[in-house]
């Protein structure tokens, strides 16, 4: 019988001369190698047959075979790059003389770096307005302080009345496109899939695939999900007005970054978060291998609800605050006088006083708003979430648009930044209507409280969760990078995405440009979570291409965060340092240039969920913006767009770099979604 290679370790003690002496002896072993440089253990040539009792002998550990092919490692081979040429940057409604499928989404200039700054100095005129300059993007509610209001700056041969009827001159093309990944947006609110999205997933072309033509959505029927919206196989229905822009923005040809990847839809409404995160867990858990890659595609999820009833919960009045206190600067009392005209204390300390109208006294006064999370806990839902974390799923959340402050529950700021109050105090609750509707009015009410401390800046909401990649939304402006002024914020955001103006797959009612197919102009949180999960999907397919296996949830999260780009602004909404008395005046317009009459304001009769509180600063908001690397380069030495002229690439680093915690300051000053009930959801747009 012939002979097999064979690993023997010997046990502690073992005399390893006198074992090799006594089994060379019997005819079934003869010496292979001593490995002399390898303690306790020798390589035999044994027969098949005697290898049962080689393991039984007293000097054995354990024995194995060696295998004579061993599979050799082998890496995926890296995809071809895919080009889109011929393309307009940006996009919008204002004119619909163009073609949108020869569009694409700012993210495709502004988080990347193979497009050129646009050459030379062109001048754009809209509403009789009109700015010259190179830089790309929209400025929309910072017109009176950074240039012209709705200059929407476009480059390309076009003049702008006309940009896009023929396309122009920019080329975007990336190696990785989220090829194998699956993108599952879970949607909340009311709006559910109706009859007019029948086959709308199939017919429009920026869901198209590149290599195939086909759609790229898939309808469900979710495991355990009873309700139709969940069950789309057979109605051709899996659409809403909100999944359209939000898979867009994510996969979109014309939208996002994912251009490859699979795309799906899962509806809360009529059974809940928990039950819904459990049917895509199961889902996720069962897939089987894709015999490309050998492994089961991917899945990134994009939670599409948030609660502003909660997260923008409770208010108390900034002169019953006695102290304020964070991990990193410690305490502050309040003055004998009060806290007076300067607020910078809190500010310094993350926390934005908004002005507040008494339902009671109608007097304003400026007050400390926290939500739901300083009070009465976090959702339950957190639990399952950071659950499907664990089991591999991508999760790409925010807290939403009411403008919370907020910080992950592992931050230090979680327990660690509060106000203290002394006795009874004034405190004023904001409740939605029985409705549930996030555009309803809000009313304010005032009670009496004895709580004595305030943890300002606990989450309550999808976001907050250490398990998931926090996202802010982040106007699409080259000039002026701020946080759009709605946008939840604070220390638990992980990277900032592109939200307002930004252009998507419109909705059957949306405007119908030149190519015969509707687009629109999408935003909220709501779109700046799915430009985050669109290169969440890019970064995983990279990784799987380098690395032979999919990388964790903790890895593309390191990853993101990493690649993220120090260039957004921070501004201060006014001067903190010396803040009007509380009243219904616009504050501080020189700096804040918006009709939006909710600037720090909070009042009765406001609507109070989707973009109802409006402010600038970034309240501790990293400056990460989240960022494709498009071309595979080592950008390690970059930091700016790559010039049009003279040497393009590796750029020198250059002293003035800022790190990437560090934000851009203005005047020097530094710096989604619904549901009061979570079994029905709302969403941003």
């Amino acid at each position: 019988m012939a002979k097999r290679i064979t690993d023997v370790v010997l046990k502690e003690g073992a005399h390893e001369v006198s074992f090799i002496e006594g089994i060379t002896k019997l005819p079934e072993v003869e010496l292979k190698d001593r490995v002399e440089s390898i303690d306790k253990m020798v390589v035999l040539n044994v027969e098949e047959s005697y290898l049962e009792t080689l393991k039984n002998h007293h000097d054995v550990e354990s024995v194995e075979f060696f295998d004579e092919s061993p599979t050799p490692v082998t890496y995926p081979s890296v995809p071809s790059v895919y080009t889109l040429a011929n393309k307009s940057i940006g996009g919008t409604t204002y004119w619909n003389n163009f073609r949108g499928d020869k569009m694409l989404s700012y993210q495709h200039y502004l988080d990347t770096d193979h497009i050129p700054d646009p050459t030379p100095d062109r001048t754009v005129s809209h509403n009789g307005q009109s700015a010259t300059g190179h830089t790309v993007g929209n400025h929309y509610y910072y017109g009176a302080f950074y240039g012209q209001r709705d200059n929407i700056r476009h480059f390309g041969s076009q003049p702008a009345s006309d940009h896009g009827t023929y396309g122009s001159d920019s080329t975007y093309y990336s190696t990785y496109t989220g090829k194998f990944v699956d993108i599952v947006v879970v949607e909340g609110g009311s709006s559910a899939p109706s009859a007019e999205y029948q086959n709308y997933h199939v017919n429009h072309p920026d869901y198209l695939d590149p290599d195939t033509g086909s759609t790229r959505m898939i309808p469900m029927n979710w495991p355990g999900l009873s309700n139709s919206h969940n069950n789309q196989v057979s109605s051709g229905i899996m659409l809403n007005g909100h999944s359209v822009g939000t898979l867009s923005a994510a996969g979109g040809i014309v939208g996002g970054f994912a251009k490859r990847s699979k795309m799906y839809a899962a509806y809360i409404t009529g059974h809940g978060i928990t039950a819904t995160l459990n049917s895509i867990k199961s889902w996720h858990q069962s897939k089987s291998n894709n015999p490309t890659t050998g492994f089961p595609n991917p899945t990134v999820l994009v939670t599409e609800w948030h609660h502003p009833v909660a997260t923008r919960k409770y208010s108390i009045r900034v002169n019953d605050v006695t102290s304020v206190t964070s991990p990193s600067l410690g305490t502050v009392n309040r003055p004998y006088n009060g806290w007076g005209s300067d607020l910078t204390p809190f500010v310094q300390r993350n926390i934005i006083p908004f002005q507040l109208l008494d339902p009671v006294e109608n007097t304003w006064y400026w007050t400390i708003n926290m939500g739901q999370g300083a009070v009465d806990g976090l959702p339950s839902y957190h639990t399952a979430m950071a659950q499907c974390w664990d089991a591999g799923i991508h999760i790409v959340t925010s807290e939403g648009n009411g403008g919370a402050v907020s910080c992950q529950t592992t931050q230090p700021e979680f327990s660690g930044t509060y106000v203290d109050t002394s006795g009874s105090i004034n405190l004023y609750t904001h409740n939605f209507p029985a409705s549930g509707n996030q555009n309803d009015p809000v009313t304010i009410t005032r009670s009496t409280s004895y709580t004595s401390r305030w943890y300002v800046l606990r989450p309550y909401g999808p976001g907050g969760l250490a398990k998931s990649i926090n996202v802010a939304a982040g106007g699409n402006s080259e000039g002026c990078p701020a946080l759009d002024d709605y946008t939840a914020r604070g220390p638990q955001v992980d990277v900032i995405g592109r939200g307002r103006i930004t252009f998507t797959a419109g909705t059957p009612t949306a405007t119908q440009l030149q190519d015969n197919f509707r687009w629109m102009s999408f935003g909220g949180t709501s779109c700046a979570m799915p430009t985050v999960a669109g290169k969440v999907a890019c970064y995983v397919e990279k990784h799987y291409t380098i690395n032979g296996v999919y990388p964790t949830p903790d890895q593309v999260k390191a990853s993101m965060i990493s690649e993220a780009k120090a260039t957004a602004m921070s501004v201060a909404t006014t001067t903190w340092a010396n803040v009007p008395n509380a009243s219904n005046s616009p504050i501080n317009p020189g700096q804040q240039a918006t009709v939006d009459t909710h600037c720090l304001k909070d009042k009765s009769g406001y609507t109070g969920g989707n973009g109802g509180h409006a402010f600038l600063d970034h309240a501790g908001t990293p400056c990460r913006q989240a960022y494709w690397n498009a071309q595979n380069f080592n950008r390690e030495q970059t930091y700016k767009k790559r010039p049009t002229s003279g040497v393009l690439f590796p750029r020198p680093r250059k002293f003035d770099i800022p790190p990437i915690e560090e934000a851009a300051t203005v005047n020097g000053n530094a710096g989604a979604n619904y549901d009061a009930n979570p079994t029905n959801p709302g969403y941003s747009n």
